[in-house]
């Protein structure tokens, strides 16, 4: 025999554990603000260390409701178009607005959330009041002078924006790019990413339309949707001038509107993310060279569903809608810190516009069971 072999192997030692879930209760009010001004994007230091984390989830959180659909930081809120004047009586109106037929008319919507119905009637006096302020500041007319000849008109059946004009030809240059000032934006990548995208590229992509220029189709006779009984649009007969044929115009949009924003937000978690996710708006991945198609691994920690977004105060989801768990090995030593973001799919920051908001996450920690033997005495009360 071998003098240093030892022919009674020792029993290798077997640990049991326990899974002990860890809860921590995070409130965006917690951030340092002078770090993190917007809670959007912000770290925190745990109460207490966890230790041996073998995996985390996301059980609750509480958004609040009031995230925009239109804002400037997310490009979407301009809108230009040009005026093609048919004949006036009042010649020098007439006049006025020919000199102005190569000059687009620009109009911002109010930043927020909308109905359809709220966004026709949004642009309908927006681009009535923008003819109107040109018309005053010429010095020619007389400045009591109002233009009311736009109407816009969400179709419930199609689901379809309609804008129509009872007296003079208009088009829309979908096929130009506008630009934002968004240079110091923390919610909004860069104004080119967002042109060049082939969806949400602009106010014209939510509205239902293409990138391409848009003119009015001629009518002489009013137009009618059936199935609510009313006449949306009729050519105005008052202005025209002698021997001359009353016309409207009209233009449909293309597509059905999008107004009603993203159904998701992406939580991210600096370090501890585990859901993949595809790179958005690809349009060459079939070639060899300069192929856009891409990926991003381990890019987000929970994709919260948006429940609903009524102008509710706030939003909810929970276990039922969540999936969000991230599990590790090996487990994670110990955690001190985290740092969150949130997100939309394509990189966007989510705006809270400073409401606050509260999530809940839980650890689960792996801790050595120490068998204990107890002798319990029950008084005879307990009985």
């Amino acid at each position: 025999m071998d003098f240093y072999s030892n022919p009674h192997n020792l029993i290798p030692r077997e640990n049991n554990y326990v899974l002990n879930n860890k809860l921590l209760s995070i409130h965006s009010e917690d951030r340092d603000i002078n770090k993190w001004p917007e809670s959007n994007h912000f770290e925190i230091e745990l109460p207490q260390t966890v230790t041996n984390v073998q995996s985390i989830q996301l059980v609750k959180i509480h958004l609040p409701g009031n995230q925009y659909t239109f804002s400037n930081n997310q490009q979407n809120t301009k809108l230009s178009f040009y005026l093609i004047p048919n004949k006036y009586n009042n010649i020098s109106l007439q006049l006025a607005l020919e000199a102005n037929n190569n000059v687009p008319f620009n109009i911002t919507i109010r930043e927020g959330y909308y109905s359809p119905a709220e966004m026709a009637n949004e642009l309908e006096n927006l681009m009535n009041q923008e003819v109107t302020r040109f018309l005053i500041e010429d010095a020619s007319l007389n400045n009591s002078i109002v233009y009311d000849k736009f109407k816009v008109h969400y179709d419930r059946v199609g689901m379809k924006l309609f804008f129509g004009n009872t007296h003079d030809n208009f088009s829309f240059p979908f096929d130009k790019q506008i630009h934002y000032d968004v240079s110091c934006s923390k919610f909004a990548i860069n104004n080119d990413e967002v042109w060049n995208r082939y969806t949400n590229w602009g106010l014209g992509s939510y509205l239902g339309f293409n990138k391409s220029a848009y003119k009015g189709i001629e009518i002489t006779k009013p137009y009618y949707f059936n199935y609510a009984n009313t006449m949306w649009l009729s050519p105005d007969t008052l202005d025209i001038s002698d021997n001359s044929i009353a016309k409207a115009y009209y233009i449909e949009s293309s597509f059905t509107v999008n107004i009603f924003g993203d159904t998701c937000i992406y939580m991210d978690m600096d370090k501890y993310n585990t859901i993949d996710e595809l790179v958005p708006f690809s349009k060459e991945t079939s070639n060899l060279y300069n192929n856009d198609y891409g990926g991003k691994v381990n890019s987000a920690f929970a994709k919260i569903p948006i429940m609903s977004n009524n102008n509710n105060y706030y939003l909810a989801s929970n276990n039922d809608f969540l999936s969000n768990i991230s599990s590790y090995n090996p487990i994670i030593n110990n955690i001190k810190k985290l740092k969150f973001k949130f997100r939309y799919h394509d990189g966007r920051l989510v705006e809270f516009k400073e409401s606050n908001f509260n999530f809940t996450l839980c650890f689960s920690e792996l801790r050595e069971e120490i068998k204990s033997n107890y002798n319990v005495r029950i008084p005879g009360g307990y009985n």
